[in-house]
C-alpha cells in the first residue's frame, strides 16, 4: 500500500513538471507583451507620421484646397508683371465662368480658381466640366502657337503629350499613352491640394510616394534615387543653356550695334531661347514627359552649337 502510495505521488509530480515544462516551451505568453510593446509602437508611430504628413480624404477638401496654388491664383497674376486680360481667364473664377460676350472688367474680379471653375454644382453632386485631362490642361497650356523668339507659359500639356517644341517629333509621355492624366499623380486619394510629390520628398516625409502604385518592381529608395537622378539631368542642361544663351545674346547686341548682319545667328537664338523656355516652364523637369524632355535639350543643345559656331 505504501508503495502505490509513492508511485502515485511521483506520477504526479511528474505531471507537474511536464506540464511546467511544456507551459514554459511553448506559451503564447512568452515573450508577448515585449513583442506587443514595439508593434503598438511601430502602428502608433505610422498613424502619427500619417496623420501629420499625407494629406487624403479623411482632411476635409476645404482644407486640402486652402492649401493649393488655386487658392492664390489672382494675387499671384496681379503681382506679375506681364497679365493680360487673356491671363484672367485661367486666373479668376468670375472671368472663367463668365459667357465669352460677357467677361467682367478684370478691374472689378475678386475670386481665385474655385471649385465652380472644375465642377458643375448641385445640391447632390459635384461633377467635372469636363474630362479629368481636359480639365486640368484647359488651363494648364502653352494658350497659343510656340512661336521662335517668344517664351512658353506653362505648357504641362504640350509637354506630356509631347508636342509643341520646334524641330523636335512628336512623344507623347508613357503614362499618357497607358491612359493616365493628371488626377493620379497630382491627386492620390482625391487630394485637393493638387500636389504632385516626387518619390524623393515621399521618403523624406515618410509617406508611400504614388508612383510605386506602377513602379511596384523597384523599392521607394531605388526609384527615388532613379527619378531624382532624372531630374537633375534636365535641370544641369538647363542651367547650361540658359548660361550659354545669355553670352550669346550679348555677343549678338554687340554685333548688331556694330551694324554687323546677325540675321542668321538671330533666327537659331531665337529656337534655342524658345525651346529651352518650354522645358523650363513646364515646371516638372522631365517628370511629365522625360523622353520628350531629353529629346527637346539634345535638339537644343545642337542648334546652341550651331549659333556658336555662326557668333564665332
Amino acid at each position: 500500500m505504501k508503495s502505490k502510495l509513492v508511485v502515485l505521488l511521483l506520477i504526479v509530480l511528474f505531471t507537474i513538471v511536464l506540464a511546467g515544462c511544456l507551459q514554459r516551451e511553448g506559451s503564447p505568453d512568452d515573450k508577448a507583451p515585449e513583442r506587443a510593446k514595439v508593434t503598438d509602437a511601430q502602428v502608433k508611430e505610422f498613424q502619427q507620421n500619417k496623420q501629420k504628413n499625407r494629406v487624403d480624404i479623411y482632411i476635409p477638401i476645404k482644407e486640402q484646397y486652402a492649401t493649393s496654388s488655386h487658392v492664390e491664383s489672382l494675387s499671384n497674376l496681379l503681382e506679375s508683371d506681364h497679365a493680360t486680360a487673356e491671363c484672367y481667364q485661367c486666373h479668376s473664377a468670375e472671368y472663367f465662368l463668365a459667357p465669352p460676350d460677357q467677361k467682367p472688367d478684370i478691374a472689378g474680379v475678386k475670386l481665385s480658381i474655385t471649385c465652380a471653375v472644375c465642377h458643375v454644382l448641385t445640391q447632390s453632386e459635384f461633377k467635372l466640366r469636363l474630362e479629368p485631362l481636359e480639365t486640368c490642361t484647359s488651363c494648364h497650356n502653352a494658350t497659343k502657337e510656340i512661336v521662335a523668339g517668344e517664351v512658353v507659359h506653362h505648357p504641362q500639356k504640350e509637354m506630356f503629350l509631347g508636342y509643341g517644341a520646334i524641330g523636335v517629333p512628336v512623344i507623347p509621355d508613357s503614362k499618357y499613352k497607358a491612359g493616365l492624366t493628371c488626377i493620379e499623380c497630382h491627386m492620390p486619394n482625391e487630394a485637393h491640394s493638387f500636389e504632385g510629390k516626387t518619390p524623393e520628398e515621399a521618403l523624406k516625409e515618410h509617406t508611400e510616394s504614388i508612383c510605386v502604385m506602377c513602379h511596384a518592381d523597384q523599392s521607394e529608395e531605388e526609384f527615388a534615387k532613379e527619378v531624382a537622378k532624372m531630374q537633375l539631368q534636365i535641370e544641369k542642361n538647363c542651367e547650361d543653356l540658359e548660361k550659354k544663351l545669355a553670352e550669346s545674346k550679348k555677343k549678338l547686341d554687340i554685333r548688331r550695334n556694330q551694324g554687323i548682319q546677325v540675321d542668321p545667328a538671330q533666327e537659331v537664338y531665337n529656337v534655342v531661347y524658345t525651346n529651352l523656355s518650354f522645358v523650363i516652364a513646364d515646371g516638372s523637369k522631365g517628370i511629365h514627359n522625360f523622353d520628350y524632355s531629353t529629346r527637346i535639350l539634345d535638339y537644343t543643345q545642337k542648334r546652341y552649337q550651331e549659333l556658336a559656331n555662326l557668333l564665332q
